[in-house]
């Protein structure tokens, strides 16, 4: 019996121990891929403006859709120990996760707005809704990302 609960413990001891040591590892996997949606959605927002200086509505609605994936996103790619490393992350993301997670939300938000606004076709309600987009994005900049 005695056994059994040593060797249990030995192996929850080691879990815990491997885990700690991955943490970094998972830490920086989320910097890549957060910073790798970013730059994708920096490509998703130029692709949009674009589209609306042209003229063009329809294909805002998909492009807006893949903003919104990411957004979704958002705060699961910020996890505890992913502040260190190859990031403009400031700490008060941290320190204020629920500000940040409504903010992450709200951008989510914006984008699936857009998505249905440029469904109907009004170019200037899409630009518009756009604009809201923008800003939505820029509010978590100011607070959250180190220039």
């Amino acid at each position: 019996m005695f056994t059994r609960i040593s060797l249990a413990a030995a192996a929850v001891a080691l879990l815990l121990a491997g885990g700690s040591a991955m943490a970094p590892a998972m830490a920086q996997d989320s910097i890549k891929t957060r910073k790798d949606g970013f730059e994708s959605t920096k490509k998703a927002m130029a692709e949009i403006k674009g589209l609306l200086e042209g003229g063009t509505v329809a294909p805002v609605g998909a492009v807006a859709q893949r903003v919104g994936a990411f957004a979704g996103q958002l705060p699961t790619l910020f996890p505890a120990g992913s502040d260190k490393g190859d990031t403009k992350a400031k700490g008060e993301i941290w320190a204020n996760f629920g500000d940040f997670s409504e903010k992450a939300k709200n951008f989510e938000t914006a984008a699936k707005a857009l998505e249905t606004t440029a469904a109907t076709g009004d170019k200037a309600a899409t630009a518009k809704q756009f604009a809201a987009l923008g800003g939505a994005c820029k509010a978590c900049h100011e607070r959250y990302r180190a220039d």
